[in-house]
């Protein structure tokens, strides 16, 4: 017996120790997985955090969610195209997010990653294989201080997983599009300034062209 309780008490810090090593395992595996989950919340995360939460199946359809919007509906349509501007480029993934009627970046309160960040309005849609493209929302706000015109951030990842921001989708009826904006812009798929007119429902409706020459 006494012999028996000896060896328990010799076993008894390595089990403790063992016991102490597994936990601590246990707590740096769950930290690498929150780290690893947030890295996309970030008001300036990478550009692939844009395509991390889309649906698994895409189409050339982006229906922005505007349930919660009093604003007008918007439509912009168009067609991406190679830099030859002739050639259409299919299967473009094309993400976009926009302020709501208000100027503001508004959740839903189930956003994930960088969406966050971007609020409730963001959707995404892929090309066809002649390239077009269609955005269904409402038409943004400017922000509350005026600083920049209405607009809509957008950004395409290509069928080779190239990805970048384009110039934003501003309206040319927006007076703060002027020569100090415009002189601003690094142009990547042409200015963004869309043409829109009203329909006879009283929503808009444009089109915007995307030239991908990068």
């Amino acid at each position: 017996m006494t012999h028996f309780i000896l060896t328990i008490l010799i076993s008894l810090p390595t089990i403790l120790s063992s016991c102490g090593q597994t936990s601590s395992q246990r707590d740096n595996n769950q930290q690498i997985i929150q780290t690893q989950r947030d890295t996309c919340d970030d008001p300036d995360a990478n550009i692939n955090c844009c395509f991390m939460n889309m649906p698994q199946t895409l189409n050339n359809k982006m229906n922005i969610d505007i349930q919660k919007e009093t604003a007008d509906k918007l439509v912009i349509s168009g067609t991406i195209f190679r830099a030859d501007g002739k050639t259409p480029f299919p299967d473009i993934i094309l993400y976009a997010y926009h302020t709501d009627s208000k100027g503001y970046y508004s959740k839903s309160g189930n956003e994930t990653g960088v969406q966050k960040w971007h609020g409730r309005s963001h959707g995404w849609c892929k090309t066809d294989k002649n390239g077009y493209y269609e955005i269904h929302t409402i038409r943004p706000a400017r922000y509350p201080d005026n600083s920049m015109p209405a607009h809509i951030h957008a950004a395409i990842k290509t069928d080779t997983g190239k990805m970048l921001w384009i110039t934003d989708f501003v309206f040319k009826d927006d007076n703060l599009v002027d020569e100090q904006y415009l002189s601003s812009l690094t142009n990547i798929g042409g200015t963004g300034v869309v043409d829109i007119i009203k329909t006879s429902d009283n929503n808009w409706t444009g089109k915007r062209d995307i030239v991908l020459t990068q």
